[in-house]
């Protein structure tokens, strides 16, 4: 998971669209792809949840407050704020193969990807598992990352621990000696930036990290 950082002025689309729809069930095609241009671009192509790259075509927007079910907030549907950018590749697969707002539908998380404290606790191993170090009765982000998200399904375990491989490839090309703490502060600052549009970011982040 990335951190989602939103920008303190609304972008105009989202007031342009807002003064003409009430809510998001009443937008047409052309609104949803506006709104979805803005999404992808301040995420740098990546899904808020999984962090896999994602563009037009493989995304679907997502509402953090669902807009259904009982969870959910219709007053919500259009705000900024409660709105990401995420991948729609598994809808289709079977359950278990499902992950992020697919697998999610119309339940509440807990963990929110805005918020940098939430980001912090999270964690990983070198097979590319994610956990949590915040568990605290309803509001456990083991459960949110495992069994409402699916980050830990086989293709993502796969996906992360193949984009290290690479990353390591890359940078041991780069460096003919022994790492410096200089070389891979690097490609910290490269990772966290928000136009980095690196897939599996926040696991590479990770990592690099436990080297300095």
């Amino acid at each position: 998971m990335i951190r989602i950082v939103k920008k303190q002025r609304v972008p105009t689309v989202f007031v342009k669209i807002k003064s003409k729809r009430a809510d998001y069930d009443e937008l047409v095609s052309s609104e949803k792809d506006e709104i979805k241009r803005v999404l992808l671009g301040e995420q740098g192509y990546k899904c808020a949840y999984c962090m896999s790259k994602i563009n037009m075509s493989s995304s679907t927007i997502e509402h953090y407050i669902p807009r259904n079910g009982k969870n959910g907030d219709m007053s919500l549907s259009l705000d900024y704020r409660n709105l990401f950018a995420v991948c729609d590749t598994t809808r289709g697969c079977p359950e278990e193969e499902q992950t992020c707002d697919v697998k999610k539908g119309d339940k509440l998380l807990h963990i929110d990807p805005r918020l940098q404290e939430h980001i912090d606790k999270i964690y990983y191993d070198r097979s590319g598992y994610i956990r949590s170090s915040f568990s605290s009765g309803a509001y456990n982000f083991d459960d949110a990352l495992n069994q409402i998200l699916n980050l830990n399904s086989r293709q993502l375990l796969n996906n992360r621990v193949s984009a290290w491989k690479t990353l390591m490839r890359v940078m041991n090309k780069k460096k003919d000696k022994a790492w410096s703490n200089d070389f891979i502060r690097k490609y910290i600052e490269k990772f966290s930036s928000a136009d980095d549009n690196t897939a599996y970011s926040g696991f590479l982040l990770y990592l690099l990290k436990q080297r300095v």
